[in-house]
């Protein structure tokens, strides 16, 4: 592994630990064992360290969402969509799990944007025409059912569990139907 690897590494277990608000540059450059001279060789600032960090997840959630139709059919096109927006999650649950927690992320100006803008998006294509008060709600939480295990069930394999997070998914997205 490279040192701005090492980095990176570095950064998601510590932005895991405490938070992007609670780690500085001097944390950052003492667990990766680097100078502050070597970190700002590999990075012009923390806050480009979280967008570097965070942009495989926003750039595969976006790609996701732009490959289906703005009204996916259901329960095909919806069950292909969510079932692939799993995968990216799962490709990157180290960074899900401290990002979907993280207030410093969420309000980022570029991170916390993407991620609004992509929640959006989820939940227009979920409930189609619809704008009613109850079709939010309900896509909104197809979103809550899917990020949800990601974070909170740490201990739990959710990828060799993925049908289980699909099924509780499509679960609630059948709601928008009725």
């Amino acid at each position: 592994m490279n040192r701005r690897d090492e980095l990176l590494t570095s950064a998601t277990k510590l932005f895991a630990e405490r938070g992007f608000d609670g780690v500085s540059v001097a944390d950052l450059v003492g667990d990766a064992d680097m100078s502050k001279a070597a970190f700002g060789y590999h990075l012009e600032s923390k806050d480009h360290l979280l967008i570097e960090l965070a942009e495989p997840l926003l750039s595969e959630l976006e790609a996701v969402v732009s490959s289906y139709p703005s009204r996916p059919r259901w329960p095909d096109e919806i069950e292909l969509m969510l079932s692939d927006y799993v995968d990216v999650l799962l490709r990157h649950r180290d960074i899900v799990i401290w990002v979907d927690a993280d207030k410093a992320v969420q309000s980022h100006p570029i991170v916390g944007e993407r991620l609004r803008r992509n929640h959006q998006a989820m939940r227009r294509a979920l409930r189609g025409d619809s704008r009613s008060s109850a079709s939010r709600i309900i896509s909104s939480s197809v979103l809550g059912a899917i990020w949800r295990p990601m974070k909170s069930l740490p201990d739990v394999d959710i990828e060799t569990n993925k049908d289980a997070v699909l099924a509780a998914a499509l679960a609630v997205a059948s709601a928008l139907r009725t």
